[in-house]
Formats: C-alpha cells, structure tokens, sequence
C-alpha cells in the first residue's frame, strides 16, 4: 500500500502543474464571458477569402502543437513518476526541484495570464475591422477605391478610401461591451444607454469609461496620410479622418472635429463630406502611389 501511494502522490505533484496552467486559463476565460461581450456577432459578418481555409489551417496548428505536447507528456511522465517515487520512498524529498518547479509555474501562470490578455484584444480588433470592411464594400459600389491595412510609418491605417469627394483614412476601434453596463442600463429601462457612446467636448464617453486617444491617433494618422500624398503625387491632398466604434451606438452632443460613427453609419456618411474635390487625373494618381505602398514597392515618385 505504502508504494502504491507513493506512486499516487508522485502523479499528483506532476499532474497538478499541468491543471495549476489550466485552471488561470479557465479563471480568465469565465471571468471574461462574464463581464464583457463582442460589439458585433461575428456569425453575421460576411465570410473573407479563404476564411474556412484559415480557421482549418488555425485548427490543425492547434491539434499539432498539442499532439506534440502530448507525446512529450507521454515519454516523460513514467520517468519523472520513478524518479519522484524514488525519493519519496528514501525520505529525501527534492525541495530544490519542487521550488524550481513552482518558480517556473508562477512564471508560467504569470506568462498565461499576459497572453490571454492579448488573445482576449486580438479578437476584438480583428471583428471590429472586419465589420468595418463588410460596410465599405457598399462604398466600393459607389465608385470609392478601398484599401485595407495600409502600412505607414511604423504603424497602420486601417482602411483607406478615396473617392470623387476626398480621401478619407478610417481608424477602427474594437471596444468590448461590458454586461455590467447592460445589466444597470435594462435595470433603469433604457438598455441603449448600455451600448452607447456619444462625443462631448474632445471626449469619448461611453458607459463607465472616456477616452481621447482614438481621436487624436485619427487624426495623426489622417495627417500623415496627407503629407504622404501630397509628396508622392506633387498635389496637394487633404486626408479626412473618420473613427468607427462597430457595434456600438454613436451620438454626439458637441460638434466633433470629424466624424465619429457607427460602421452601419459609413455608406451613408462619407458621400456626404465635401473635403476635397478630386478629379480623376488625381484619384488615379493617388490610387496608383497607394496600391505601390500597399504591395510593399517604393513610392513612385520619390526621388
């Protein structure tokens, strides 16, 4: 019996590093479905090219990593069972080990923790764009040219549209909604308010929290993408910023410096702004230095 409950307890010290990384992963997963929420349902959005490729690509990925990881666990956890047996049995249990092992399973734990947070953004942004891409297509109908994540100086604009009426670069922003916020506002009977964002003054305010950043990143952005344009075409050009909040309900109570919409919003929006009057000599050119950058060549034009 002795031996047997040596074994028993040389697999439950191995065994419970593995549920230890499990259970912060399970922690983080229900205490995220239970206070925040996509904007958009991501089972509405129309499909992107290869998008079942990807998510079979994503699952296999996934399935080899984890058979490799078994496998290792499949060698190894006869050996590290014997040798924990061996000195349970002797009486010299190997503290050294033990405070290493745990010293790495913080690290571990601590490392699980930091990545889940950012798989847990990851897939907010990517939504977000994705809603905001399934809306310019209708744009594309209207004779607008629309790039997607045109890389820039260190960073991205997201998406890029140049039409007869100006060039516009749209920063989209992915924000969770929070149940708390929903549950208060159907509790006082205007659930709206729960999903709510409205602009005031330079600032954005939703439910519980305000924020100035998106806008001033906009309009940073919508800047460089002016001075870019007009060097790269010798015209001048004048990039308008326009921010987006997918899924969220967009209101202003003071007259914001460009505008701040839902996605459902842009289609009937950006035809309306009169920024710049483009001709087609100049959109052409302009879409032309674009579609350089975004199929990584240098700028035509820059001597």
């Amino acid at each position: 019996m002795t031996d047997f409950n040596n074994s028993m307890l040389s697999v439950a010290i191995i065994l419970s590093s593995m549920f230890a990384t499990v259970g912060v992963m399970y922690g983080l997963l229900k205490y995220r479905d239970a206070t925040v929420k996509l904007p958009v349902d991501r089972e509405q959005l129309a499909r992107i090219p290869a998008y079942g490729l990807q998510q079979q690509i994503q699952d296999l990925q996934m399935d080899l990593i984890g058979s490799m990881l078994m496998g290792a666990m499949i060698v190894s956890l006869p050996f590290a069972v014997s040798s924990l047996k061996a000195h349970i049995t002797v009486g010299q249990f190997p503290w050294i080990s033990v405070i290493t092992g745990l010293m790495g399973l913080a690290y571990c734990s601590f490392k699980t923790w930091k990545n889940f947070s950012k798989l847990t953004k990851l897939p907010l942004g990517h939504t977000a764009e994705i809603a905001t891409a399934n809306e310019l297509i209708g744009l594309q109908a209207l004779g607008y040219q629309v790039f997607h994540d045109v890389q820039a100086d260190g960073f991205n604009i997201d998406h890029l549209v140049i039409g007869k009426n100006g060039v516009f670069a749209i920063e989209t922003k992915g924000r969770h909604k929070r149940n708390k916020d929903l549950l208060q506002t159907n509790g006082n009977g205007n659930g709206s308010k729960g999903y709510q964002v409205f602009y005031k003054d330079g600032r954005l305010n939703f439910p519980s929290w305000t924020e100035t950043k998106p806008i001033e990143q906009a309009e940073r952005q919508a800047k460089w993408v002016s001075q870019w344009l007009t060097k790269a075409t010798g015209t001048p050009v004048t990039s308008t910023p326009v921010l987006v909040f997918p899924g969220w309900y967009v209101t202003c109570q003071t007259k914001p410096p460009f505008p701040i919409v839902n996605h459902k919003q842009l289609v009937c929006t950006i035809p309306t702004l009169r920024t710049q009057a483009i001709s087609q000599q100049q959109a052409e050119q302009i879409i032309y230095q674009v579609a350089q950058r975004y199929l990584g060549k240098n700028e035509v034009g820059n001597n």
